[in-house]
C-alpha cells in the first residue's frame, strides 16, 4: 500500500496545514511573547496520544528510513514507552495524562534536541507553544508556560474562532475514518508505538 497517496493521510496534511497556518498566526498576534524556535524542545517530553492515521503516516515514515537509523529510533522508541508506563504507575487508558512537569522525551528527538521526523510529526505539536482553545473544554486555554504563565490574560480576538474551526477539521477527520471502517485500538496509541509497531494497516 502506498499510505502516502492515501485519501486519509491526504486530508490529515491538509489539516496539519491549517494547523501551522494557526501556528504561524498566533505566533504573530503575540510576537515576542512565543519563544518557539530550533533548539527550543520544551514541549516534546508532553505525554499525548495520537488518532489511528497519524500512527499511520509516522509509521510509514519510519519504513523509509535507512535500516541502521530505523533499528536505533526503535531502540530509543522501547525505552520511551518504558519510561511512559512508570509516569503512569498502571495500564494507560486513553485520554491518561500527568500532571505538567512530568513526562518523557520523545524518541524523534534528536542530539541537538529538533524533530527527527518533522514533516510526519502529529497535529498537536503543530499546535503546541502557542494558546490552543478547546470548544469542548471552553472554561481554558492551553499555552506553553515558557511563553505565557499560568492565569496570564491572553488577548487573541481570533483564538475561538480558528481554534474552532482546527479542532473541527480534526474530528471530521477522524469521523471521516470511522465512517470508511478504520480499524480502532482499545490502547492509546502514542508516537512510540507508531515508531516501533506498523500502524499502516490500520487505514481502511
Amino acid at each position: 500500500m502506498d499510505v502516502s497517496a492515501h485519501p486519509l493521510i491526504d486530508h490529515l496534511k491538509r489539516v496539519c496545514k491549517q494547523a501551522n497556518a494557526e501556528f504561524d498566526r498566533g505566533a504573530a498576534v503575540h510576537g515576542e511573547r512565543i519563544h518557539c524556535a530550533p533548539g527550543c524542545s520544551s514541549c516534546c517530553s508532553q505525554i499525548f496520544q495520537i488518532t489511528e492515521v497519524e500512527a499511520a503516516r509516522i509509521s510509514a515514515w519510519v519504513a523509509t528510513l535507512p535500516h541502521k537509523v530505523k533499528l536505533e529510533l526503535r531502540e530509543k522508541a522501547r525505552a520511551n514507552l518504558a519510561a511512559r508506563a512508570k509516569l503512569f504507575g498502571g495500564p494507560e487508558q486513553w485520554g491518561s495524562t500527568v500532571p505538567r512537569g512530568k513526562g518523557t522525551p520523545c524518541p524523534a528527538l534528536d542530539d541537538a534536541g529538533a524533530c527527527g521526523m518533522y514533516e510526519a510529526r502529529p497535529i498537536m505539536c503543530r499546535k503546541f507553544g502557542v494558546p490552543i482553545y478547546n470548544p469542548d473544554k471552553p472554561d481554558r486555554v492551553l499555552a506553553c508556560e515558557l511563553n505565557f504563565a499560568d492565569g496570564e490574560a491572553i488577548e487573541d480576538p481570533g483564538l475561538v474562532e480558528n481554534q474552532t474551526s482546527l479542532y473541527r477539521a480534526q474530528q471530521n477527520l477522524q469521523a471521516e475514518y470511522n465512517d470508511a471502517g478504520g480499524k480502532r485500538d482499545d490502547k492509546p496509541i502514542c508516537i512510540a508505538r507508531a515508531i516501533v509497531e506498523d500502524f499502516t494497516g490500520y487505514l481502511p
